[in-house]
């Protein structure tokens, strides 16, 4: 993959001047050979030219790849949603997709763990056992990693469905989910976990260990811009503490008021 011609016509497109955009980091005459495409750069020069572009890695791939998600996070998005809508056909058609991807492409670990992701979130759209191989690798997977980043945090987001894991995978989270508080400045990644954790545990009965989840979200700096995780903690206190039988059946329904004024239906379900 050629990645100079992309970083010529952003700089075109944003009217930084070449001096701007180089700064002394590169001469001009390596730059051109980069965005003709006859030489590759540094990862130093590569970081640098996004950084004086004012352009994220992410938004970098996503103007190469032609204003489109890669296969892997359309295939994510796909799957997300069906599971979300708990559309079993539509989720066979991904496991199979998926796994036709992966057979083709066996080195690819991203692509592994989206097949064992498929067929968790089949197995509990058709409420049957997870798949014992699937969650077996997935969870040595997250156990392994000393550090996680946002990849692993949506796989245990969206994807942990049994209590037994979830306890054995909170150790690890709690650890690691700290460090990136501050990492996106339009939301807590960390706080929208911990209340998934939480929630997951009042579904599955589990009072105490809900009621500790919540301590650890009281413990949270939310900032008042954060409209979503105030609300989201709104609601699930309301739940913990009207299950342990102090009423807050208020604060719930505020909550639901809050978010269906917002439209968001989804989250309203």
């Amino acid at each position: 993959m050629k990645y100079g011609p992309t970083i010529s016509d952003i700089r075109k497109a944003k009217k930084i001047s070449l001096k701007n955009l180089l700064q002394d980091q590169m001469t001009p005459s390596s730059y051109s050979r980069f965005v003709d495409g006859k030489t590759e750069t540094s990862v130093n020069n590569f970081v640098a030219l996004l950084e004086n572009l004012n352009v994220t890695f992410d938004e970098y791939l996503y103007i190469n790849n032609g204003y489109q998600n890669s296969r892997y996070d359309q295939l994510y998005r796909k799957l997300t949603t069906a599971l979300k809508a708990e559309d079993a056909p539509a989720l066979i058609v991904l496991v199979n997709q998926i796994n036709a991807f992966a057979q083709s492409s066996p080195d690819n670990l991203r692509m592994k763990n989206l097949l064992d992701m498929a067929m968790f979130a089949l197995n509990h759209v058709q409420g049957d056992p997870l798949n014992p191989t699937a969650r077996e690798d997935l969870v040595k997977y997250l156990i392994n990693c000393e550090t996680w980043t946002h990849y692993e945090i949506m796989i245990f987001y969206n994807f942990i469905f049994d209590v037994e894991t979830m306890i054995v995978i909170q150790k690890r989270l709690i650890r690691v989910i700290s460090r990136y508080d501050n990492l996106r400045l339009y939301g807590s990644e960390p706080f929208r976990t911990l209340v998934k954790i939480t929630m997951f545990y009042l579904e599955h009965g589990k009072v105490l260990e809900a009621l500790e989840s919540l301590m650890d979200l009281r413990d949270f700096d939310i900032q008042e811009e954060f409209l979503f995780e105030r609300t989201m903690y709104k609601f699930v206190a309301g739940e913990t503490y009207t299950i342990t039988n102090t009423n807050r059946i208020k604060a719930i329904d505020d909550a639901l008021n809050i978010f269906q004024t917002a439209g968001s239906t989804h989250q309203v379900n």
